[in-house]
């Protein structure tokens, strides 16, 4: 019982710590994609195309990036304290999983590991997980124009200084499917939805039920769900296919150059997925344990 007690004290205080620096995190994260957002609206190809000041004014481009520069200093900030928060998040996490492992019974350390795993996949979910873009810096277009009216021969360059955005895009996980849903791509969206989301919160929900008490659940449908749902999880899947399409992406040949940046989301997803497979292999282990134990004859 003391050891019950404790356990639910640490428990509460992480969850409160956690919230607080979650809700700081996917604050400044917001912030952040705000920002880049519409810095990369202001260059945007269609729009700096379209820019009469920047075709016939010589002064156009540095008005303009006067403010875009203004812009992009304001990024930094944002983007540090996200960084300084999810390191305060790790320490928690530690420091929980520490105090939770002095405890006398295995299944607090494994219920710790859980409420951690569930933790980081929550704000994970939340905050953006990559962003990538494709520009061009320092744009010049030739303009030719040759005709026999007049003996009329235009031979110009248009110098388009500074970036140029083709694409920008910066999602989080529910942000992601979200999007598909609104697009009509409702099987991939449904798909990540699923696997992704819904799986690993029903699997660990049922999971911190089942150590609480003791022992399996006596429904055959939820011991199937606790001990075969975690192979239909494609968490761990989905952040491999994240890092694979980062790198594939910064390594483009398109003509153009591309950018790829790993955000505070994708590191929570990926703690998620290491955590989750850590408690599954402890949790396979003490649930089975568990049901022989109960199963055996009293002597």
């Amino acid at each position: 019982m003391p050891g019950s007690k404790s356990f639910l004290l640490l428990t509460v205080l992480f969850l409160i710590a956690a919230a607080m620096i979650s809700f700081q995190i996917i604050r400044q994260a917001g912030i952040y994609q705000d920002g880049r957002e519409a810095y990369t609206a202001a260059l945007h190809f269609e729009k700096r195309l379209l820019d009469f000041n920047e075709w016939f004014d010589g002064d156009g481009w540095d008005r303009k990036q006067e403010q875009v520069d203004t812009v992009k200093a304001q990024l930094e900030q944002p983007r540090r304290w996200a960084n300084y928060w999810m390191i305060g998040f790790g320490l928690a996490a530690v420091i929980y999983l520490l105090l939770s492992f002095r405890l006398p019974e295995i299944r607090f350390r494994t219920s710790a590991i859980i409420i951690t795993a569930l933790a980081c996949l929550i704000t994970g979910l939340l905050a953006p997980m990559l962003e990538i873009a494709a520009y061009q810096e320092d744009l010049s277009i030739p303009i030719k124009i040759k005709t026999g009216f007049l003996s009329l021969d235009l031979d110009y360059t248009q110098n388009f200084p500074g970036e140029m955005y083709f694409y920008y895009q910066s999602k989080s996980v529910l942000e992601l499917i979200g999007l598909l849903f609104r697009q009509n791509n409702f099987v991939v969206g449904l798909s990540i939805l699923v696997f992704s989301v819904l799986i690993p919160l029903i699997k660990n929900s049922l999971a911190l039920a089942s150590l609480s008490r003791q022992r399996l659940p006596q429904s055959g449908v939820l011991r199937w769900f606790l001990l075969r749902l975690g192979k239909w999880s494609m968490a761990d899947v989905f952040v491999v296919a994240i890092f694979l399409g980062f790198l594939a992406f910064n390594n483009m040949q398109t003509g153009v150059q591309t950018e790829s940046n790993i955000l505070t989301g994708l590191y929570f997803f990926l703690a998620y997925a290491l955590l989750a497979i850590w408690a599954s292999v402890q949790i396979d282990d003490q649930l089975s344990a568990s049901e022989l134990r109960s199963e055996s004859p009293v002597s």
